[in-house]
């Protein structure tokens, strides 16, 4: 219980402060068309990142645990070398092409706002490399279940960061949130980094390194499409009124953050003692943390679903309800939000059976559902889009959610039956 308090509490203000820079750039700037164009490049930057550092995380971490310190620094050195190549030329290439690919994945925005888009998207680019980096090391942690320091590094870089933000926003507007961005993986990456000895001798696992291309490979084929959702979100709300990019990614970021902590503090945990039961031979113990989190977290999620229904809309007025937010604005970020609930009840669960079948070795069963979800939910944020508007698009984000978590939750039953292991 200790654990999880202190890893959640450290997660939260991680959030936090994450928030409250967005928060900023919403009640200093308002939403309007400056703010679509930071959320249009944020989006479009990091979804690279969060493709390829959720697959990593996930296929690293089962693979790492167990190895002996030796071998285990010796093959995070040459991931760390194959990543920090690999995600260099990843983000030239995205940073030079953003001049093409930013007017086709945000149609709507005006000429402004799209040079604007264009210029943070170059910027942004750069958090590919030391993002990168970031996730091969929180690996190595993991694998050794520590949890903590990585959270806290990560809450130290994110709090030099957002000083220099509060006191750059006023002189160099909204492309300052852009470049603090960078500096704050930059210095987690630098942090991070003290977990390796680099001249120790260490021994090289050429298997595991090669058995990790693999897994990635099947994983990266499947997340570069179902994890594109974000994409057509912003799609469909740049062709709706201004500020709607805005509305609906702030209210996002505010149940993603819950979501946050809960993967780092119930599921990320769960992914590694699952990898270590798995070895074991001890599948039983695996289904009793996997039930257990998912009551708890279950009970959670509804709670906070329950909470921004009745009090939502008072607490809105209290988080933004002043500088250049509206009241139609903080209406329309309500009624988002109130339907986006459905997503952490779901969410939560669906993390909880994804990373139980990737401790199990059953990658291609998550990509396949989530891919079949993807393509069904993406014709319904369509229609849902030109019948309700922006708040269509939020129920197609919380279907999506809901298909996934069933479907994981019923393939995970499947192979636990399989090995014997439930009843």
């Amino acid at each position: 219980m200790k654990f999880i308090f202190s890893l959640g509490g450290l997660a939260a203000l991680n959030l936090a402060i994450a928030m409250v820079t967005q928060w900023l750039v919403l009640v200093y700037i308002g939403p309007g068309a400056d703010t679509d164009a930071y959320f249009s490049a944020q989006v479009l930057t990091l979804i690279p990142l969060t493709i390829l550092s959720d697959i990593l995380i996930r296929v690293l971490v089962p693979l790492l645990t167990g190895l002996s310190r030796e071998y285990l620094t010796g093959t995070v050195k040459s991931l760390l070398l194959q990543s920090l190549l690999g995600y260099v030329v990843m983000a030239v290439i995205l940073g030079l092409s953003a001049y093409l690919w930013v007017p086709l994945l945000s149609p709507g925005l005006s000429g402004q706002a799209l040079d604007l888009t264009i210029e943070m998207a170059e910027v942004m680019s750069v958090t590919l490399i030391f993002g990168g980096l970031t996730t091969v090391l929180k690996s190595a942690y993991h694998a050794e279940q520590r949890f903590i320091y990585p959270e806290l590094s990560q809450l130290i870089a994110s709090i030099v960061v957002l000083v220099g933000v509060i006191y750059a926003i006023p002189v160099y507007g909204i492309t300052s949130v852009a470049w603090g961005a960078v500096i704050r993986w930059a210095l987690w990456t630098v942090m991070l980094c003290r977990w390796v000895d680099w001249w120790a001798p260490s021994l090289y696992d050429r298997a595991m390194v090669k058995t990790v291309r693999q897994r990635a490979r099947v994983l990266l084929l499947g997340a570069s499409i179902y994890k594109t959702g974000p994409v057509i979100d912003r799609y469909l709300a740049s062709l709706g009124p201004v500020g709607g990019i805005s509305l609906l990614t702030f209210g996002n970021q505010l149940y993603g953050a819950f979501l946050a902590i809960t993967d780092k503090v119930f599921a990320t945990p769960l992914l590694s003692f699952a990898a270590k039961n798995m070895k074991s031979g001890d599948n039983s113990q695996l289904w009793r943390n996997y039930r257990q989190k998912l009551l708890l977290t279950g009970a959670m999620t509804l709670a906070v679903w329950a909470l921004v229904g009745l009090c939502g809309k008072w607490g809105l007025n209290v988080l933004v309800g002043y500088g250049k937010f509206g009241a139609g604005q903080i209406d329309m970020l309500w009624q988002l939000m109130t339907v986006m609930g459905g997503m952490l009840v779901a969410g939560v669960a669906g993390q909880l059976a994804s990373n139980c079948l990737y401790a199990l070795g059953r990658t291609t069963v998550v990509v396949r559902l989530a891919m079949i979800n993807f393509f069904i939910c993406a014709g319904m944020k369509v229609l849902a889009f030109n019948a309700l508007g922006i708040v269509g698009i939020a129920t197609g984000i919380v279907a999506y959610q809901l298909l996934n978590a069933v479907g994981l939750h019923v393939a995970l039953m499947r192979e636990l039956k399989q090995v014997g292991n439930l009843a």
